[in-house]
Formats: structure tokens, C-alpha cells, sequence
């Protein structure tokens, strides 16, 4: 059996050569991206979903969301930002994630459930401290400027034994 592929819809294609052009810092109002498809648009809109994630896998171009407004191509400072407000959102998730789970009467669950949420309350509470901002500035602390990227076993092994 082949698996479906997916095609993109004629409004997230016009979407995409619209912006494919763009330069870094350029502004996308929301207004003028309808205007291309000749429907609104909006930050949670399908087609522009699907042509954002597509100039970031097929172009390398990264865009923010200017709330309210459109879309902005990043330059490089913003797109390291970027990934800091990501980090922080992550970690407030799993700590709604571990707060929610805890409500849970352990005691009451079957073996097997009971493995599964020892596993994932302890990847949540790890998740939510290796995403401080304490715990990003200890690993930014300790990587080379040289290194674009570290080896997982070296970054988790920065949270071993790590002060609290």
C-alpha cells in the first residue's frame, strides 16, 4: 500500500511564490496576503501554515508573527530569539502537562498505566528544567563558539548532578 502524498492547496502555493521572493526583514500584512488569495488570512490560517513551513524546509526562510499585523521575515539575531521564546513556551507546557498528570490517582492505575506515567511525568519535570533560562545559559555557558550544534549525550550530561 502507498502512502498518500500530500499536495498543497492552490491558495498556500500562490501564498508561497508571493513570499518566496522575500527579503530579510520584510513585512507580510495579513491584508495583503488575503489579497493574493482573495480570502482572509489570518496567523492561524491554513494556507499560510502550509507556506510558511514549506520556505523554511525548501527555501531556509524564516518568518515570525507580528500579532494582530502578518508575517515578517527574520534576520539571523531574530530567528536565535525566536528560539528562546520557543524554549520558554515548551517549558510552561510541560509544566501544565506535569501539574494535570499529577492529579492522577497513581495508586488506582494498572501496572502498565503506571509505568507510562512514571515515564511521562519524568520526561515533563526534565523537559521543564532543562528549559529555564538558567539551564539555556549553563549550556550556553559551556559550548564552544565554534560548535554550531552540541552532542545530546554531551548537553544531557550538563544536567547531571547540576546544581539547583
Amino acid at each position: 500500500m502507498t502512502s498518500p502524498t500530500f499536495q498543497m492547496s492552490a491558495d498556500a502555493r500562490l501564498l508561497m511564490q508571493h513570499m518566496s521572493s522575500a527579503t530579510v526583514g520584510q513585512t507580510f500584512t495579513y491584508k495583503e496576503l488575503g489579497a493574493v488569495i482573495s480570502r482572509d488570512v489570518d496567523g492561524s490560517s491554513g494556507p499560510l501554515r502550509t507556506a510558511l513551513r514549506r520556505l523554511l524546509r525548501d527555501e531556509g526562510m524564516v518568518f515570525g508573527t507580528l500579532i494582530g499585523e502578518g508575517v515578517k521575515r527574520l534576520n539571523d539575531e531574530e530567528i536565535v530569539a525566536e528560539g528562546g521564546n520557543a524554549a520558554e513556551a515548551i517549558r510552561r507546557k510541560a509544566n501544565r502537562s506535569f501539574e494535570r498528570q499529577m492529579k492522577a490517582d497513581f495508586s488506582r492505575l494498572p501496572r502498565q498505566t503506571q509505568a507510562k506515567f512514571t515515564a511521562q511525568v519524568s520526561v515533563m519535570a526534565s523537559i521543564a528544567m532543562m528549559t529555564t533560562g538558567k539551564a539555556l545559559e549553563r549550556v550556553a555557558a559551556a559550548a564552544s563558539p565554534a560548535l554550531k550544534e552540541m552532542p545530546v549525550a554531551a548537553t544531557l550530561a550538563m544536567f547531571v548532578g547540576a546544581p539547583k
